[in-house]
C-alpha cells in the first residue's frame, strides 16, 4: 500500500472514532441495554413500537413515514425534554416536536426548517410543556427529500 493509500485510511479511522466520541448517544442507543442517560437527571424516552431510544429513518416517497412516537414513562415529573436530530445528509428538513397529553390535547414545542442541515451535525434544543401538563408522549416529524436519512431522539429531564 503506497504512503498516500495510508494517510487516506488513517484520516478516516480518525473520522470514525471523532463521530463516535462527539455523539456517543446515537452510537450506544442501538446497542441491547437500557437507555443512555445524558446527565443525572435526564433519561432517553423509547419509541413506542420498537423500545429502542433512537430512531433512524429514510425518508419515504410523499414523507409518509415522517412520524416517531416516544413513550413519556408516567408518575416521573419531568419539567423538560431535550429533541435530538442527526441529519446523514447535506439536505434540506424540516423537524417538528409535539406534545400528547392524557386529555387527547396536543401541542407544538417546536417546528424548524433546515435548509440546508448540515450532514452528520446533532442538531437539539430543549423543550418545555407551554400548558403545564406532562405529556404521555412526544412526537417528532421529519419531512425531508426522498431517500434522506436522519436519526432521531428525545431526553426527558426532571
Amino acid at each position: 500500500m503506497n504512503n498516500n493509500m495510508t494517510n487516506k485510511l488513517t484520516i478516516l479511522a480518525g473520522l470514525a472514532i471523532a463521530s463516535a466520541t462527539l455523539i456517543p448517544a446515537f452510537n450506544q442507543a442501538t446497542q441491547a441495554q437500557a437507555p443512555p442517560v445524558q446527565s443525572s437527571n435526564c433519561v432517553y424516552l423509547r419509541e413506542v413500537t420498537t423500545g429502542k431510544s433512537v430512531i433512524r429513518k429514510v425518508v419515504a416517497t410523499a414523507n409518509t413515514n415522517a412520524n416517531v412516537d416516544f413513550a413519556v414513562p408516567s408518575g416521573i415529573p419531568f419539567r423538560s425534554y431535550i429533541a435530538e436530530f442527526l441529519p446523514e445528509n447535506n439536505a434540506r428538513f424540516r423537524v417538528a416536536v409535539n406534545f400528547r397529553f392524557a386529555d387527547n390535547t396536543t401541542s407544538n414545542a417546536i417546528t424548524r426548517d433546515l435548509n440546508p442541515a448540515r450532514r452528520f451535525f446533532l442538531y437539539n434544543v430543549q423543550l418545555v410543556s407551554s400548558t403545564g401538563q406532562i405529556p404521555f408522549q412526544v412526537n417528532t416529524n421529519v419531512v425531508g427529500q426522498r431517500n434522506t436519512a436522519y436519526s432521531v431522539a428525545v431526553l426527558a429531564c426532571q
